[in-house]
C-alpha cells in the first residue's frame, strides 16, 4: 500500500504541473494525452498478447496518437483518419491472412477506437475553450479516481460481500458504496471551491445527484478492462506506475466516464 500511495502522489504532482503548464500552452495536454493513449493501446494489444504482428500494432499506436490532434483541429479530420486506419488494417489482413487472425483484426480496430475516443473526450473536458476546464477535469477526476480510491480503502477495511468475484475478486459491494459516497462528498467540495474561483453559480444539486451515475459508469469501465485482463490471464496491463500497473490500469474508468461526461456537458449546462 505504501508504494501505491507514493506513486499515486508522484502522479498527482505531475498532473498538477501539466495542468499549470497547460494554462499557458494548451497543446501540452494534447501531446501528453497522445502519448498516454499510445502507451495504453500498446498495453492492451501487446501486453495481453492479443496481437502478435508488429505492423498492426504500430498502425494502431500511430492512429490513436494522431486522433488526439485531429479532435483538436491540429491534424486531418478524425473521420478521415479512422477510415484510413481501417483500410490499412483491412489491406494488411488480406496480405497476411494466414497469420493475422480475425480476433487480432477485431482487437486492433476496436480497442484503439475506444481508447482513442476516450482520451480525445478527456482533452475536450480539459480544454473546453473557456475557464471551466479545470472544474470539469476535477469533477471527472472525482468521478473516476476519488471513487476508486474510496472504494479501495473502504473495501479494504469493511468489505465483505464480493461485487464481481469472477472478474475482480478484491472489489466489494461495501467498497463500491463507500467509493460513491466519497465521490459525492468530493463533488460538493469541488463545486463550492470553483464557485468562489469562477465567481459564478454552479448547479451543485444536479451534479451531486448525478455523481453516483458517473461513479457507477466508471466502475463498469474498470470491470470492462478487468474482463479483458482475466480473459488473457494477466494481472496488470503494464508496470509504468509501481503499485498501480500500466497506463490503462489507471485510466480504465475514463474509457466510459469521459465520453459519458462529454455527452452530458453537450446537452446540460451546469454553470
Amino acid at each position: 500500500m505504501k508504494t501505491r500511495i507514493i506513486s499515486g502522489a508522484v502522479a498527482a504532482a505531475v498532473v498538477a504541473a501539466l495542468l499549470i503548464l497547460n494554462s499557458f500552452f494548451s497543446i501540452v495536454v494534447v501531446i501528453v494525452l497522445a502519448l498516454l493513449a499510445t502507451i495504453a493501446v500498446y498495453e492492451i494489444l501487446c501486453g495481453t498478447g492479443a496481437v502478435k504482428k508488429s505492423i498492426p500494432v504500430y498502425a494502431a499506436m500511430l492512429y490513436v496518437a494522431a486522433l488526439q490532434f485531429s479532435y483538436n483541429g491540429l491534424f486531418i479530420n478524425s473521420t478521415t483518419l479512422s477510415v484510413l486506419f481501417v483500410i490499412t488494417l483491412a489491406v494488411f489482413a488480406v496480405l497476411d491472412h494466414k497469420n493475422f487472425t480475425f480476433p487480432e483484426l477485431v482487437a486492433t480496430i476496436s480497442m484503439p477506437m475506444v481508447i482513442g475516443f476516450a482520451f480525445a473526450c478527456l482533452e475536450q473536458i480539459i480544454n473546453p475553450g473557456d475557464r471551466t476546464g479545470l472544474l470539469y477535469f476535477f469533477l471527472l477526476f472525482n468521478f473516476a479516481c476519488v471513487s476508486d480510491m474510496g472504494a479501495y480503502f473502504v473495501g479494504s477495511f469493511v468489505g465483505k460481500h464480493k461485487l464481481a468475484p469472477e472478474i475482480s475478486p478484491k472489489k466489494t459491494i461495501e467498497g463500491a458504496l463507500g467509493g460513491i459516497v466519497c465521490s459525492v462528498i468530493g463533488t460538493i467540495i469541488i463545486c463550492l471551491i470553483f464557485q468562489l474561483i469562477l465567481k459564478t453559480s454552479i448547479n451543485v444539486v444536479l451534479l451531486t445527484v448525478l455523481t453516483p451515475v458517473f461513479s457507477i459508469i466508471g466502475m463498469f469501465g474498470d470491470l470492462f478492462a478487468s474482463v479483458i485482463k482475466r480473459h488473457y490471464g494477466i494481472k496488470d496491463y503494464g508496470n509504468i506506475m509501481p503499485g498501480h500497473g500500466g497506463v490503462l490500469d489507471r485510466t480504465d474508468s475514463i474509457l466510459l466516464i469521459a465520453p459519458a461526461f462529454v455527452l452530458f456537458l453537450n446537452y446540460v449546462s451546469v454553470i
